[in-house]
């Protein structure tokens, strides 16, 4: 006994721990939501789907923790699974906001139920958020009062409610009522303890940090400028809060600081529209305000007014200076008449600064040798520059225009160089200064200088001219009508052409770009050949169609999905869809015939095959539909695919109406079948086959007579021929 209960200890937690862990680790069913997001413009949206939820109880009473998800939208495609929300506890659902670009764009409310086929966001989207009392599907349960939650009332009552004295955005106080009202006062007053306000003490209060809320930094908003400027700048850099409409930007991934100055990294630039805010704290200095900042009237050794007061008279003396700062009271006396001027320059020191008093040494540097008070007192001799004075000149005479250069190696001296002729300029030449030709002479406005074959300078205004006001370049033409005209307008011989030619390193670089005024590509050439474009619009005339294709004989080896091309071979245009090759149907004739009233068989309508247009696959739909205008005589109906008749029907005199439909199948021997049907007429089918079948141009005839002489008519309405050409996708 006492075994079995030991063994019953041991084994029964284990089998309950295996019986029950199915239920332990089973995960709630979730419904997948995949579809795809468009803007209004049709382009596909690009950005992150916030998804976030409050905890609620699923249908078996699992608990779902409150949460949130990032899911990334990539070219439109959204996909997520979640747990239902439709069966679960009352008021559960998502909330779910699309950002792009750091801008919140719009949020919505969805309401998921359980589903195991995968759902739209059509299926999904509620108008609102459900209240705790709604379900999902707008149904309204009975109203909840105060009273029938218990404690609701008890707890309300033990809070201050407003008063009517309450005013946003100021300080609250409490009144007598035990009410919230606004404290009343300036704004730059001070609240008391007791509720009352009043201007500020003048004394000292503790240092303290200041706090800026909510400030718009200086700069444009215009999708270019990234660059912004805060009043002050943040005390420590890391309490800055930046929010761009609403949400917050992160230092070094969206924005970087320096002082005051705000740079939004490339990805991040704030666009037209966007609202920025900033929040930071400022250092705490002890003042009046109460807030760290100094306010009101200055005192002391200052006068005015903060924040710009001035130094008062007699505030700085010589025992406010540092002797390691080199300031003399006697040079402060200079500037500051409110000094003693005790200390001031005696009238010897200042002759001295103008160099008219004493005798020159190392306590008197500011005495000139043409003192005249000196015994060595030199007057200047005016002199020529190019005289024999200089023994590093050549003489010379002066005249107008002259310049003085250094010529000559044994010795070097300076010499006169006469000025040179009307419009020479001077150059080097390597070893000296010489008058030349100069290189921008005479071109009218417009010109574009280039050397000629001559290995001159020249210019041809009516072949190469550039427009600075409209920032134009014409190239074989006088007067640009773009950006860039290209055109030889030689007479006679004239021939333009514009030759963009690959480089040896190209690779994978477009060879052409076009690009709207945000430098983003609308359009572009790539190295292989290959046209980007948005769309392309042509137009067929009389004489050309828009679009021509010469076509390849064999299919491309590995075409991508959306690629058509023509095959020639096949003489079928083809399509990729789907990983596979498709070919189009080509409707070879639609047309309305005649009317008989003959007894012989008359032709009522024709549509001819072109030779060569068919292959072995091929399949060939006819369709005839024929009207009797009459009640009383008979008539025969017969379609024929060039010699041999496919099938023949005959109708009563009641009969309105015949169809004929046949299927042909071309090859080494042709096979087709066959259906006709009237309005009372019972459908037949049938079907046949020929060893020598036409060949060239084949003509497909639908053929009718009346039994007897009438007035009564048998009429084609329509004959159809429809080819679906042979395409093998194993």
């Amino acid at each position: 006994m006492h075994v079995f209960i030991r063994w019953a200890r041991g084994v029964l937690p284990v089998a309950v721990i295996l019986f029950f862990a199915p239920f332990l680790w089973a995960q709630p069913q979730l419904t997948t939501i995949d579809d795809v997001i468009y803007r209004a413009d049709g382009s596909r949206f690009d950005g992150t789907a916030l998804v976030e939820w409050r905890s609620f109880l699923l249908a078996d009473y699992t608990t779902v923790a409150a949460y949130s998800k990032s899911v990334r939208v990539v070219n439109g495609s959204l996909r997520v699974s979640l747990a239902p929300t439709t069966t679960s506890s009352s008021g559960s659902h998502y909330q779910v906001r699309y950002v792009s670009n750091g801008r919140l764009l719009y949020m919505e409310y969805w309401g998921v139920p359980p589903s195991t086929s995968t759902l739209k966001l059509k299926d999904v989207r509620l108008a609102g958020p459900p209240m705790p009392s709604q379900d999902q599907t707008g149904g309204q349960a009975n109203d909840v009062t105060i009273p029938d939650v218990t404690g609701l009332a008890d707890e309300l009552s033990a809070r201050a409610k407003k008063g009517i004295g309450f005013q946003p955005s100021h300080a609250a106080v409490i009144n007598s009522a035990g009410e919230l009202v606004a404290a009343i006062g300036e704004p730059a007053d001070c609240v008391r303890v007791d509720g009352t306000s009043g201007p500020c003490s003048s004394g000292s209060a503790p240092a303290g940090p200041s706090f800026v809320d909510n400030e718009t930094p200086a700069g444009l908003i215009n999708g270019s400028n990234a660059t912004f400027t805060l009043a002050n700048p943040p005390d420590p850099a890391t309490s800055l809060l930046l929010y761009r409409n609403g949400l917050l930007q992160r230092v070094s991934l969206d924005y970087t600081l320096a002082g005051n100055i705000i740079t939004f990294l490339t990805a991040a630039t704030p666009q037209t529209g966007d609202v920025i805010a900033a929040s930071y704290r400022l250092t705490g200095v002890s003042g009046e305000s109460g807030n760290g900042e100094p306010a009101g009237q200055a005192g002391g050794a200052l006068t005015g007014y903060y924040p710009a007061p001035s130094i008062a008279s007699g505030a700085i003396s010589d025992s406010h200076i540092a002797t390691s700062a080199a300031i003399q009271e006697s040079k402060l006396a200079l500037n500051f008449a409110t000094h003693s001027n005790a200390s001031d320059p005696s009238p010897e020191q200042k002759s001295a600064l103008t160099g008219t008093a004493g005798t020159p040494s190392s306590g008197n540097r500011y005495v000139t040798n043409q003192d005249p008070r000196l015994a060595d007192a030199r007057t200047p001799v005016a002199h020529n520059l190019l005289s024999a004075s200089h023994g590093d000149t050549t003489a010379g005479t002066v005249s107008r225009g002259d310049l003085i250069v250094g010529l000559g190696t044994t010795p070097t001296s300076w010499t006169r160089l006469p000025l040179g002729g009307a419009n020479r300029c001077l150059i080097s030449n390597g070893f000296d200064a010489v008058w030349n030709a100069c290189l921008y002479t005479g071109f009218p406005t417009g010109a574009v200088p280039f050397v000629d074959s001559s290995g001159n300078l020249s210019h041809n205004q009516s072949r190469l001219s550039w427009d600075n006001a409209t920032r134009r370049l014409a190239i074989g033409a006088g007067s640009p009508t773009a950006t860039l005209s290209v055109h030889d307008a030689s007479a006679g011989d004239g021939v333009t052409s514009v030759a963009v030619r690959a480089g040896e390193n190209q690779q994978t670089t477009p060879l052409q770009r076009w690009q709207n005024n945000s430098a983003a590509d609308i359009a572009r050439v790539e190295s292989d050949g290959t046209l980007l474009a948005s769309a392309v619009q042509a137009t067929s005339t009389a004489a050309r169609a828009a679009w021509q294709e010469t076509g390849t004989a064999t299919d491309p080896p590995a075409p991508t999905a959306g690629s058509a091309w023509f095959n020639t071979s096949e003489e079928s245009r083809k399509t990729r869809e789907g990983a596979q090759t498709h070919t189009l149907p080509q409707v070879i004739c639609s047309i309305a015939g005649t009317s008989t009233t003959s007894t012989s068989l008359t032709t009522l309508g024709s549509c001819t095959v072109p030779a060569g247009m068919l292959r072995s696959g091929d399949r060939i739909e006819i369709r005839a539909d024929l009207s009797h205008e009459g009640s009383s005589t008979a008539f025969s109906v017969a379609l024929s695919w060039g010699s041999v008749y496919l099938t023949a029907r005959s109708g009563v005199g009641s009969e309105s109406s015949m169809a004929v439909k046949a299927e042909v199948f071309p090859s080494s021997q042709l096979y087709w079948n066959w259906q006709s049907w009237g309005t009372s007429t019972t459908m037949f089918s049938g079907g046949g086959s020929n060893t020598s079948p036409p060949s060239g141009n084949i003509l497909i005839e639908v053929k009718g007579q009346m039994s007897t002489s009438t007035a009564e008519t048998l009429t084609l309405r329509n004959l159809a021929v429809v080819r679906l050409p042979a395409q093998s996708n194993p």
